[in-house]
């Protein structure tokens, strides 16, 4: 195959007649690509959900029933379905946006466009923030899946399997666009940690029978150590920290127009973020049911240590997880990779030559070690999870899909009345009052809320745990 050399800017024409710069920020597409070629438009919808199901799914679940011992169950059964619709109506926001102006690529890319050059600037440093972030959080968790796995001798140092989990990652992490891993690890990653829950929710079921402790029968019921409500004496900040959890749970926004780019028909992207949300609705929705309802206070914040052990139960789920991060940390650390190759090696940006293989590999593998000595700095999977879903995952959902969603509608519009520029006022009415009061919603309360509160929450958390955990970078 051909090199393909991506400029850092390149000048094109826009639907409402302008011009923009190209930002390389987080895309490996390239308008015009061949089939076949790194980057090029080929994975069809149901592919696509299979991407997103991989990336954000076992992420997420493996924190979610433990947010639930501050929220109690009404929040926690009322936030999770409303969180996966918010989510699934962010990529109909993204889609219009992507219809509208085929040549994005990224959230930068749309930033660019329709707001201006310093605010595509802002946008790419947020992206590039969020999953430089992600991958100290994959690390973090792929870590506390290789201890259910073997915890024995040299596993039993939490330093010792970060380091295992970094380098598990380095070989997958070589898949160098979507469709490599939708094709090849998305359904096995998907199928491993839907199974590893299925393993878990059996395990906890069966503890719930009736056991014979010296000649006293004991039986332990169902929703025991719960809580109806918001645990007494949670502050704003706390709480806002575990609704930020559940934030992240479903926050896979920040690749969607990647995904878009290198779907046969970005028309179909509804179909393919509805399919998802749906399932990770219902399976996070069920996980909680079971894991607060069975072990109450008492659940872990990473959910595979409900599972006693050592025990074939145990370490099979521990296999199974630690596969299934592994590919998320791929599909999750991907435009990141792509911005450093571009940007460091950009000869060789989408290249297949051996020489291009040899620089990706490099980039992966320094990165992989930064982020490794971060995560073992705060090796706090649900503090980290907490952070990322308040500091990132929130503007990410809600913020730059509605933002972009009603400038999108506003200029269409203003296409079609050539004369005179549209008011907002119109734009809102053109969209009607279901889609602006979702928006702005999006943009001025939930994105300010999660932002303030979460993030202060969240870095009370760490502060708190930094203090009791010991000098880093040791046993």
């Amino acid at each position: 195959m051909s090199q393909i050399n991506i400029p850092s800017t390149t000048t094109r024409e826009v639907p409402s007649g302008g011009t923009k710069n190209d930002d390389d920020t987080a895309s490996m597409t390239s308008l015009g690509k061949s089939e076949g070629e790194i980057g090029s438009a080929r994975t069809p919808w149901y592919g696509t959900s299979l991407l997103l199901l991989s990336e954000v799914m076992g992420a997420g679940v493996l924190g979610l029933p433990f947010v639930a011992i501050t929220l109690g169950w009404t929040m926690t059964m009322i936030a999770l379905p409303l969180f996966a619709l918010f989510a699934a109506y962010s990529g109909h926001q993204l889609k219009v946006v992507k219809c509208a102006y085929p040549e994005l690529t990224s959230f930068a890319d749309a930033g660019h466009t329709l707001v201006g050059p310093r605010f595509g600037s802002f946008t790419k440093a947020a992206m590039l923030l969020n999953w430089g972030c992600l991958a100290v959080y994959f690390i973090v968790a792929t870590a506390n899946a290789i201890e259910n796995v073997y915890a024995e001798g040299w596993f039993s140092c939490r330093l010792n399997r970060s380091i295992i989990a970094a380098l598990l990652i380095v070989i997958p992490a070589q898949s160098r666009d979507f469709h490599t891993i939708s094709r090849y690890l998305s359904l096995p990653s998907t199928l491993a940690i839907i199974i590893s829950i299925l393993i878990i929710i059996v395990t906890l079921i069966e503890s719930l029978k009736s056991s014979n402790d010296g000649g006293t029968t004991t039986t332990t019921s169902f929703g025991d150590n719960t809580i109806i409500g918001v645990k007494p004496g949670t502050s704003i900040f706390t709480f806002m920290e575990n609704l930020s959890s559940i934030v992240f749970a479903f926050q896979g926004q920040s690749i969607f127009m990647e995904l878009m780019s290198e779907m046969k028909n970005p028309e179909q992207f509804s179909k393919t973020t509805s399919l998802s949300y749906i399932i990770m609705g219902f399976v996070y929705t069920a996980v909680v049911i079971i894991s607060y309802g069975v072990e109450g206070e008492n659940v872990t914040d990473f959910l595979p240590n409900v599972v006693d052990g050592p025990s074939a139960a145990k370490t099979t789920i521990g296999v199974l997880v630690v596969f299934h991060l592994v590919v998320s940390y791929v599909i999750a650390i991907q435009p990141f990779h792509a911005w450093l190759h571009n940007h460091i090696f950009p000869s060789t940006f989408n290249s297949s030559s051996t020489k291009g293989k040899l620089h990706w590999l490099l980039i992966t593998s320094t990165y992989l070690a930064f982020a490794w000595a971060v995560g073992n700095l705060i090796p706090f999977f649900s503090d980290v999870q907490g952070l990322l879903g308040a500091l990132l995952g929130a503007p990410i959902a809600f913020m730059w899909p509605s933002l972009y969603y009603l400038l999108t509608s506003k200029k269409q519009n203003q296409n079609k009345e050539e004369d005179e520029e549209l008011s907002w006022k119109d734009t809102f009415k053109s969209i009607g009052i279901f889609n602006s009061s979702i928006s702005l919603v999006f943009i001025c309360i939930f994105t300010p809320l999660f932002v303030i509160f979460g993030t202060y929450g969240a870095m009370q958390a760490i502060i708190h745990d930094i203090g009791i955990s010991g000098i880093p970078f040791q046993c």
